[in-house]
């Protein structure tokens, strides 16, 4: 009992230790980066090449996140509906005011809050995999010029909003100015600079463009996106916010 005990310790040790040199070598510093008008015209050449102001005028957004979580985004009304497995909330994203449902069944004030809470951060997770380069200039952000790989890169740092205030994300982008991928410091990954590409641009009414695919540690795949100005043409003339 004692010798396999001391194996697992080994084991175990060894884990920690081959976990502890990896974060050692292959996390980065967060890049220092310059304010200023070379980072505000960078940020403006991006905006252009998604169109932001597309997103800006996009009323109604669906989405489904890595196959399991169903998104109903009315952007213009903060409303937003998710289901996953057998739960189905329908909230507003500024008050926190909702519905919930399990089975179908509506649930009690204390179960009803819990769910929204958890729907509400499923989306904010979610959904920054779907808009992040269109939040360029959120209030709470600050902009900045740093050079990854001899070329110059924009990195956004966020100092509110969301779930994980205080993130810091490096945007690398191609000849067009569309971005290609980013490198993250945040909160939940611990080796900083960790990279994930954005592919399979799609573009949506108003030559609006959306990355659809993100490869890295973990891949990320947006299914089922649909953009338009009100979530009944977007939702088979449905509209589940009247339950509000």
């Amino acid at each position: 009992m004692k010798k396999v005990l001391k194996i697992i310790v080994s084991i175990f040790l060894i884990i920690v230790i081959t976990l502890a040199a990896f974060l050692y070598y292959t996390s980065k510093p967060l890049p220092q980066g310059e304010k200023g008008i070379k980072a505000e015209a960078l940020t403006d050449k991006i905006q252009d090449a998604i169109n932001q102001k597309a997103w800006d005028s996009t009323a109604a957004v669906a989405f489904t996140f890595m196959g399991n979580h169903h998104y109903l985004w009315d952007k213009k009304r903060n409303l937003v509906q998710v289901q996953w497995g057998d739960k189905k909330v329908i909230y507003n994203n500024q008050t926190f005011e909702g519905v919930a449902y399990k089975n179908d069944k509506k649930l009690n004030d204390t179960d009803k809050t819990e769910a929204i809470k958890t729907a509400n951060d499923y989306f904010n997770n979610d959904s920054f995999w779907l808009i992040a380069p269109f939040k360029l200039r959120d209030a709470g952000t600050t902009r900045s010029i740093v050079m990854q790989d001899n070329r110059e890169a924009l990195m956004v740092t966020y100092a509110s909003g969301g779930s994980t205030p205080g993130d810091s994300y490096v945007w690398l982008v191609d000849e067009n100015y569309i971005p290609k991928a980013w490198r993250m410091w945040v909160s939940i990954i611990p080796v900083g600079g960790f990279e994930t590409s954005w592919e399979d641009w799609k573009t949506f009414p108003n030559n609006l463009k959306i990355a659809t695919t993100h490869k890295g540690l973990l891949d990320v795949k947006l299914t089922n996106v649909k953009t338009g100005q009100s979530i009944e043409a977007i939702n088979n003339d449905i509209n589940p916010f009247t339950t509000l």
